[in-house]
């Protein structure tokens, strides 16, 4: 079992789709993170340093959510990760990222995308 650090249900309001019309208007977009690193320094510790600071993380996902425009998720969901590995290279980073409610037929709740990046350094 590895450890890990994670934040759930992060949602903030952006600009980003795929057409125009999607880009010019804000959606709600949620994101669930898991950071899987070594956690047992922190653990005997109880600093903050070694461990992910999941205050910071927040930050980081919602500037780049509602400061940034991207066409797809993908690379939305991409940015998050390289910025979230830019504070933490250690971490192998798990991205969820869901559109709510998107403009598709059907009227589905959410469409999202999962994005596993392996750590940078071991």
């Amino acid at each position: 079992m590895t450890d890990s650090v994670f934040v759930r249900g992060l949602e903030f309001e952006g600009n980003h789709g795929y057409t125009a019309a999607e880009r010019r208007g804000t959606r709600r977009f949620r994101v669930n993170l898991t950071l899987e690193l070594p956690l047992g320094a922190a653990a005997a510790s109880d600093k903050i340093s070694d461990t992910v600071d999941y205050w910071k993380v927040s930050e980081v996902v919602v500037a780049l959510g509602t400061k940034s425009t991207f066409k797809l998720l993908e690379a939305l969901a991409g940015a998050i990760g390289a910025k979230i590995q830019d504070l933490y290279p250690n971490a192998a980073v798990v991205i969820e990222l869901e559109k709510l409610a998107p403009p598709c037929p059907g009227v589905p709740a959410a469409c999202g995308v999962k994005l596993h990046l392996p750590a940078r350094s071991s």
